[in-house]
C-alpha cells in the first residue's frame, strides 16, 4: 500500500472555482483507485492545500499522478499552475 500527497497553493481569486471543482474530487480519485481520500487546508498557510489518499500499486499512482498533471481546468486555479501541483507518493519504510 502506497499513501499518496498532494500539494498545491490556489490563486486567491481562482480558490471558489477550485473548491467546486474539489467538490467532486473524492470519488473521481476513488473511481481511479484511491481508498480514504482526505481533503484539507493549511491551518497556518490559508490557501495550501493537501490531499492524501492511499492507493494499492505504483500503476495506480502513476495513472492518477498523470491525470491530475494534465486537468487543466483545475491546475489553471494553482498558483504557478500544473509546476506547481506536487504529488508524491510514500512507501512503508
Amino acid at each position: 500500500m502506497l499513501t499518496v500527497f498532494i500539494e498545491y497553493k490556489l490563486d486567491t481569486e481562482k480558490q471558489s472555482h477550485a473548491l467546486r471543482l474539489l467538490t467532486s474530487m473524492a470519488g473521481r480519485m476513488e473511481a481511479m483507485g484511491a481508498h480514504q481520500y482526505r481533503l484539507m487546508e493549511g491551518l497556518d498557510q490559508p490557501g495550501l492545500f493537501v490531499e492524501t489518499f492511499e492507493v494499492e500499486t505504483v500503476h495506480i499512482y502513476e495513472e492518477i499522478k498523470a491525470n491530475r498533471l494534465a486537468d487543466q481546468d483545475f491546475c489553471d486555479c494553482i498558483s504557478g499552475g500544473a509546476a506547481k501541483l506536487h504529488v508524491w507518493a510514500f512507501r512503508p519504510a
